[in-house]
């Protein structure tokens, strides 16, 4: 039976590197690290599971963990630790002492703001963070999923790299209306010869702003290319039900990243005004990795850069040529885009061993509800 406790005093078990909330990373993500990195034996692994869904079973899921954590909040015990916790607890800290990986317990009554308290632990912002650290050998940076793992060792695939445009993100109304009030009946013309000109941006080589705003003065627009600019190209609307499989995935321990074809001023509004920088283990932009799909290359990089083999990478893109370059290296992939339902996608990746189980908001709506918009409205032809 477990006690629940009273005390003033929390105890946090934590390893020595920070993690990308800028504190040093508990004992049960910590762990998961070294799973995500194949690092467990297969006794280990057993005794990582059984542990952690006695944990989803006994101790309450804080509701900031809902959204991402996107208020940076990390959790304490409350003490004492009741007895049925403290022995898991001691046998995680001895898997990553075996694995070389320094572990401390550290007290305090004032661990920061307090956003959550149950009978068993607090949560926390912390009033003070700073850089994350180099990792340890083989352990691969990425939050820990809040559900069971043993779906994804099952699998061979760990991880799912996805496609932006047309997968996850729309431009609502299309490319060619965005353009319009610039070039009425010329957009289609115009986009089809800036996007040709901004393949070399796209694998970092040259700054396209200046290549458009060229254009369109050939073009005879006189509005500045600032405002063309963010008027299409930051036209971007997330697609709600694709980032709810995303959400479904990474609670049911896979590994989620980003692989998109983007030149540098678009990219970084996506990573950091749409926040998709926190929304992936890993993002890996074509203008950064100076290659683009679908060149094979793109894929052997992003594979270093997720830190995994790509057999154990699933790529997900709704251009057939990107999803074969993928698949010339090694990774598995699912060609679909949210022209077709969610379900679909969720069937695919199924049919990988990836379970990425949920209710969608209204499976298919959103390629439903646009109809006849798609064909050639929706549609970016050199990027993705």
């Amino acid at each position: 039976m477990i006690v629940v406790t009273t005390n003033d005093e929390f105890v946090r078990v934590q390893v020595s590197y920070r993690g990308r909330l800028g504190i040093e990373v508990g004992v049960f993500v910590a762990v998961d690290h070294l799973r995500r990195a194949d690092q467990l034996s297969a006794d280990e692994l057993e005794q990582w599971l059984d542990i952690d869904d006695w944990f989803i079973e006994h101790l309450p899921h804080p509701p900031f963990y809902a959204d991402g954590n996107s208020i940076g909040a990390v959790t304490w015990f409350r003490t004492p630790v009741p007895e049925e916790m403290q022995s898991r607890i001691d046998t995680l800290v001895a898997i990553l002492r075996a694995h070389e990986v320094e572990v401390s317990t550290v007290r305090s009554t004032d661990p920061g703001t307090e956003v959550y308290r149950d009978d068993f632990q607090i949560g926390v912002v912390p009033r003070q963070r700073q850089e994350p650290t180099p990792l340890p050998d083989g352990v691969i940076l990425a939050p820990t999923a809040p559900g069971s793992k043993r779906a994804v060792t099952a699998s061979s695939i760990r991880h799912v790299l996805f496609d932006a445009d047309e997968v996850l993100q729309i431009v609502p109304g299309g490319w060619i209306a965005a353009m319009e009030p610039y070039l009425g009946d010329r957009a289609e013309e115009f986009l089809r010869r800036t996007w040709r000109e901004e393949i070399p941006t796209l694998a970092g080589e040259g700054d396209y702003l200046p290549m458009l705003a060229a254009q369109l003065l050939e073009y005879e627009v006189q509005v500045p290319v600032d405002e063309v600019f963010a008027a299409a190209w930051h036209h971007i609307e997330p697609v709600t039900d694709s980032f709810a499989i995303i959400g479904a995935l990474r609670r049911n321990g896979y590994g989620v990243h980003l692989g998109s074809n983007q030149e540098r001023h678009r990219g970084t509004y996506m990573r950091t005004t749409l926040g998709y920088d926190d929304l992936f283990d890993v993002s890996c932009y074509s203008w950064e990795l100076g290659v683009a799909k679908p060149d094979p290359q793109f894929f052997v990089v992003a594979a270093e850069a997720i830190g995994s083999a790509p057999e154990t990478i699933l790529f997900v893109d709704d251009r057939l040529d990107n999803v074969a370059a993928a698949q010339s290296v090694g990774m598995a992939g699912v060609h679909w885009s949210i022209e077709s339902q969610h379900t679909e996608l969720i069937a695919a990746l199924a049919a990988h061993g990836v379970d990425a189980r949920l209710a969608v908001s209204s499976p298919g709506s959103r390629a439903e509800s646009r109809g006849q918009l798609y064909p050639l409205a929706c549609r970016r032809y050199s990027s993705e």
